[in-house]
């Protein structure tokens, strides 16, 4: 018997899964040098361009804590504004940095008036498809109206058009109510109400880049929007316990069911990763090791969510393990604070392993 290739197939298994280790460290490298670089210009356009681009009315339109939550929301959409930009392999202009700074500041308007609604009306029926007219009778600074009013400026007609019809769809998911308690649910309603509302705000923000937006990249970006609503859900289960919102995590962690909730997430994970694996940059998709270099680079950005988000599913199945029941009404308990070391740890251990 010849024992030399008995032996090989082991080894060239071995030696494929430490190829693709090193190239997942490749790719992770590559991408912190996006998201550190990116993260630098930011902080320094926030200090000194950002309230000054979105031409406010009055200086004073803004309070000092809401600018406090702005700098939350407009680090938020840097993140995404890298996911972007490593997959087209450039980063943004001006001009989008200007429609990015809008649209995060719209972006938390229009969250502040989601909860207004949810607060005081709960028909949904007048607002339907009609964002601006409920900011008017919501907003009585008109500050969504003005940011909307900017980025409409900006954009082309195609791409405004594109952009309504994205946000109108979030609108809808937002003031339906069908998150409210007291309605029934099923898993799957409640895992399409998170697909629509993460993929559709994902597409608005992709829009306002001046890029193509490919059929290949439409289905990406609304696959990352899924895992992206279902990573925040995840994390935010005791505060939407709190507020009565039903999500899928709550509703599983509620049942006791954290392994199918892993089991989704990591399914999502998969669904968003092969998706991405699709996208090719339009100018180069001749070359397809570059294409597929940008595409690496980008999931190697989502990647670090992916991470955080593992961390916390690990934390609620040892809570688990430990009470046999999950503490859900315990802020102390099961809210993840990524603040303390030992959750950073993990992180680092769960970024750089291959997934």
């Amino acid at each position: 018997m010849n024992t030399q290739s008995v032996a090989e197939p082991p080894k060239n298994r071995q030696n494929g899964s430490v190829y693709a280790l090193l190239r997942h460290w490749y790719f992770l490298i590559h991408a912190t040098l996006w998201l550190s670089g990116a993260f630098i210009r930011a902080a320094w356009y926030f200090k000194t361009r950002a309230i000054r681009d979105l031409q406010l009315p009055h200086p004073e339109s803004l309070t000092s804590k809401e600018k406090r939550r702005l700098q939350h929301y407009f680090y938020g959409t840097t993140y995404l504004s890298i996911v972007f930009c490593s997959l087209r392999g450039r980063t943004r202009s001006p001009d989008e940095k200007n429609l990015f700074s809008n649209l995060a500041a719209l972006a938390y308007f229009f969250d502040d008036l989601a909860d207004v609604y949810h607060n005081q009306d709960q028909s949904g029926q007048q607002w339907q498809d009609n964002p601006e007219m409920y900011g008017q009778a919501t907003d009585p600074r008109g500050l969504a109206l003005h940011f909307l009013q900017n980025i409409n400026a900006a954009l082309p007609d195609q791409d405004q058009r594109e952009f309504k019809k994205y946000m109108h769809r979030v609108f809808n998911v937002e003031t339906e109510g069908r998150q409210i308690s007291g309605i029934g649910f099923n898993t799957k309603e409640l895992d399409q109400i998170a697909a629509d509302k993460g993929g559709y705000s994902v597409l608005m923000f992709r829009r306002i880049l001046a890029n193509t937006l490919s059929e290949a990249e439409k289905h990406a970006l609304y696959k990352l929007g899924h895992l992206i609503q279902t990573c925040d859900d995840i994390f935010d289960v005791w505060f939407d316990q709190k507020d009565g919102i039903k999500t899928l995590p709550l509703a599983l962690l509620e049942a006791g069911n954290i392994t199918a909730l892993k089991l989704r997430f990591e399914q999502l994970v998969a669904e968003t990763y092969r998706a991405f694996m699709q996208v090719r940059p339009e100018k180069i998709s001749r070359w397809r090791y570059l294409g597929l270099r940008h595409a690496r680079t980008s999931w190697a950005v989502v990647h670090y969510l992916v991470t955080v988000t593992r961390v916390c599913l690990q934390h609620y199945q040892n809570l688990q393990k430990k009470h046999g029941t999950l503490p859900l009404t315990d802020r102390h308990q099961i809210v993840v604070d990524m603040e303390r070391w030992d959750n950073r740890f993990k992180s680092v251990f769960y970024l750089i392993a291959r997934t």
